[in-house]
């Protein structure tokens, strides 16, 4: 079994509340965000919903490939990330739900390209999932529908392979113990994870 040391576990916690907030308004503002990028850059049109226990407001701020950047306002907190969908997944009867890519940054606690997924279905929470970009592989570990890295050390290391990257594959176990497979474009990261940290500068 996987122990998650208290830090990380807390850690989980609060990233888990703050990206499924950010799934909620990804996906509620589907429509808002298709009218952004079909409207001229200098006035992307903001996704709103109630998300993370308050009003929330999810503003795309431009899209490159498969990839789109968005900053978030709760309170006095700020997000800025990254986000991509995965593309295909496996097994055939999770295709109704899509797995969401993130790479944040949150200011305000001091966090910088934090790479987390959400996948939208349970994930096994006592085994190893994987990340693998190439010949890359990176060990990831999973609270309910929430996925990180087991070592976050490894963030730097994986974002660079993300860059270098043409693809990103993610293997997973879930809770009835099947296993599944997503995998995601990384066509227009490096200018998108850009967007996103000037944004949170």
């Amino acid at each position: 079994m996987i122990r998650i040391p208290a830090l990380s576990s807390a850690r989980l916690s609060l990233q888990a509340a703050a990206l499924l907030g950010l799934a909620a308004l990804i996906f509620a503002g589907t429509s808002a965000q298709a009218q952004a990028q079909r409207a001229p850059a200098s006035k992307p049109a903001p996704a709103k919903t109630a998300a993370a226990g308050g009003q929330g407001q999810a503003l795309l701020l431009e899209t490159a490939g498969k990839w789109q950047a968005f900053s978030s306002q709760q309170g006095r907190s700020k997000i800025c990330y990254a986000l991509s969908k995965a593309e295909t997944r496996i097994p055939a009867n999770l295709k109704d739900v899509e797995g969401l890519l993130f790479i944040s940054s949150r200011p305000g606690e001091g966090v910088r390209n934090e790479i987390s997924l959400v996948m939208n279905f349970d994930l096994k929470e006592d085994v190893e999932h994987q990340a693998i970009i190439g010949s890359d592989r990176f060990a990831l570990v999973a609270k309910g529908q929430n996925v990180w890295l087991k070592n976050p050390a490894e963030e730097g290391r994986m974002l660079d392979a993300l860059r270098k990257g043409a693809g990103l594959e993610i293997k997973g176990t879930s809770k009835r113990g099947n296993p599944t497979s997503d995998k995601y474009s990384l066509a227009g990261i490096s200018q998108i994870v850009k967007r996103a940290e000037d944004a949170c500068k």
